[in-house]
C-alpha cells in the first residue's frame, strides 16, 4: 500500500487527472468494467475526439491502461481498463490543511486487525468454494457489510475533524491571548500540534523559519501558556 502526502508530486498528476468532470465520467464508467473509446463516446454522449483526448491523456498518468482485444465485427480495436486503485482525501478548513492518495491495490502481506481480518478471511473462504453459483450472494453480503463499514467510518471520520476544528480554534484563541504571539509563533504552534519538533523544523524551512527562532518561539509559548 502506498500513501502519498501533500507534498508529494504523486498527489499533483491524480489531482489533475481526475479534476475534469469528463474524465470523472470515463474512469466511473471504467469502475464497472473495460470498455473501448465508441462505447465510452456513444453511452456518455461525448465525441470520440474527445473521449480519445482524455483517455491518452489518464493512460500518460498511469491510471488507465489498454489492450488489443478482438472485435466480433471487424479489426482489433483498443479496450481500455482502470490501472490503478486510489482513494483520495483532502481536507481543508481554518488550521487544517490534509492531502492523501492512498492505492491500495495491490497490497503487501496483509496482518489485517479487528473485523478487517475477518471479513479478509471471509472473502478467502468464498472465494476457494469449488461451485460458482455459491459464491454471488455471500460474495454480495460482504460486499454491503463492507460500504456499511465505510459509511461507519467516514461519519465518525467526519465528527473527528470537527472536533479537531474545534480544539485548533481554541489553541487560535490561546495563541492570540499571548501578547508577544505574531506571525512565526502562528506557524510554529499550527505545525506543531501535527508534528514533533524535528518534523517542524523540516515543515517550516519553506517558511524560512530557522532552527533558533524554533526553539525561541516554543520556549516563550511554553513560559506564557
Amino acid at each position: 500500500m502506498t500513501t502519498m502526502e501533500e507534498d508529494d508530486i504523486g498527489i499533483d498528476s491524480v489531482l489533475l487527472t481526475v479534476e475534469n468532470p469528463v474524465r470523472r465520467k470515463i474512469i466511473r464508467r471504467l469502475s464497472m468494467e473495460p470498455s473501448y473509446q465508441l462505447r465510452i463516446s456513444k453511452e456518455l454522449g461525448f465525441s470520440q475526439q474527445l473521449v480519445a483526448k482524455h483517455l491518452d491523456a489518464m493512460e500518460d498518468s498511469g491510471v488507465v491502461s489498454s489492450q488489443m482485444e478482438a472485435s466480433p465485427h471487424g479489426p482489433k480495436r483498443k479496450e481500455y481498463l482502470l490501472n490503478r486503485s486510489i482513494s483520495l482525501t483532502i481536507d481543508f478548513a481554518p488550521n487544517l490543511f490534509r492531502a492523501r492518495v492512498m492505492e491500495f491495490d495491490p497490497l503487501p502481506e496483509l496482518d489485517l486487525p479487528g473485523a478487517s481480518g475477518d471479513l479478509y478471511r471471509l472473502l478467502a473462504e468464498v472465494v476457494q468454494r469449488p461451485e460458482e453459483n455459491t459464491k454471488l450472494r455471500p460474495l454480495t453480503s460482504l460486499i454491503r457489510e463492507i460500504d456499511k463499514k465505510l459509511a461507519g467510518i467516514e461519519d465518525e471520520r467526519s465528527i473527528l475533524l470537527y472536533i479537531r476544528n474545534l480544539a485548533m480554534k481554541e489553541v487560535s484563541k490561546a495563541i492570540g491571548g499571548v501578547s508577544s504571539s505574531g506571525w512565526d509563533e502562528k506557524r510554529v504552534v499550527n505545525q506543531l500540534v501535527d508534528e514533533d519538533e524535528d518534523g517542524l523544523r523540516d515543515r517550516l524551512k519553506g517558511f524560512r523559519v530557522g532552527d533558533t527562532r524554533v526553539r525561541e518561539v516554543i520556549a516563550d509559548l511554553e513560559r506564557d501558556l
